[in-house]
């Protein structure tokens, strides 16, 4: 198992391929929606990779303002859910988000992962409101 925080072409398609077949295919949301004007060249992703040619997890690091850092479209293949590789993928970006000088992780998660996101140890801090066509909270843990 690997972890690769980078905005290579290499990593950038691993995340893409990945938000492309658990957002569009398996959730329905549209394309152009999934894939918005934050999916830039010089955006790192994390990929949890279990083989080179295997990715099963991924999330888009988002800096924001006064040291938050937004872990925005975290998804796990569907075969790799329940094995524990989100969390794994979610601790990770937050060490390297704090070894970076963010204090503070923020989430927009779907309702239907608010559970996943308290056991990881995030609080609601707004919501429910719909984001991208689903409905979602504002969840936030000290880093």
């Amino acid at each position: 198992m690997q972890i690769i925080f980078s905005a290579t072409s290499a990593n950038r398609a691993a995340a893409y391929a990945l938000r492309q077949a658990v957002f569009v295919e398996e959730r329905g949301i549209a394309a152009d929606v999934e894939f918005d004007s934050k999916d830039t060249d010089q955006r790192d992703y994390a990929v949890l990779y279990l083989r080179p040619d295997l990715p099963v997890a991924t999330l888009r690091l988002e800096p924001q303002v006064a040291a938050v850092m937004r872990f925005g479209r975290v998804c796990t293949r569907q075969a790799y859910r329940g094995q524990g590789w989100g969390q794994q993928l979610l601790t990770a970006a937050e060490i390297w988000a704090a070894q970076h000088g963010f204090t503070q992780g923020e989430i927009h998660g779907e309702l239907t992962a608010q559970t996943f996101y308290e056991r990881c140890g995030y609080h609601v801090t707004a919501g429910p409101y719909h984001e991208d066509g689903a409905p979602v909270v504002v969840m936030h843990k000290q880093l």
